[in-house]
């Protein structure tokens, strides 16, 4: 609140975007493009730090579109590389979840469908369990 003097601060970036609703305001203009619900127009698209996602700022990255990075999703390879800081974090989870599991679409694994295929294998957990 700016009668608080936005806590010294501390909350500056935060009280900018007032629809912005992510789960750690401190996030907000650190540095480093979180991504999903912080890469909005609500959330300054983190406080500016997703502005160069377009011009991709990871220079090892090569994707198609860009504007994947981040997205919420975990898109597969090249998107699911080290180059591209594991889809900007959305794929993070999933590859401590399934470390060896290669799939083009990763968010098929465990979607309560058996897909088969590369998906219905152990480095997969056999399709997330859809396929047991």
């Amino acid at each position: 609140m700016k009668e608080c003097g936005y806590d010294g601060g501390d909350c500056s970036a935060f009280n900018l975007y007032p629809d912005c609703e992510v789960s750690l305001p401190s996030l907000l203009g650190n540095g480093y493009c979180n991504g999903g619900a912080y890469n909005t127009l609500a959330c300054g698209f983190d406080d500016g730090d997703c502005l160069e996602t377009q011009n991709l700022t990871i220079k090892a990255c090569n994707v198609d579109q860009a504007d994947l990075l981040g997205d919420g999703v975990c898109q597969g390879e090249p998107y699911n590389t080290e180059e591209c800081d594991w889809d900007k974090g959305d794929c993070i989870e999933f590859n401590k979840a399934y470390p060896d599991c290669k799939v083009q679409f990763p968010e098929l694994v465990g979607n309560g469908w058996c897909s088969g295929g590369e998906y219905d294998a152990e480095s997969c957990a056999w399709d997330g369990g859809d396929c047991e």
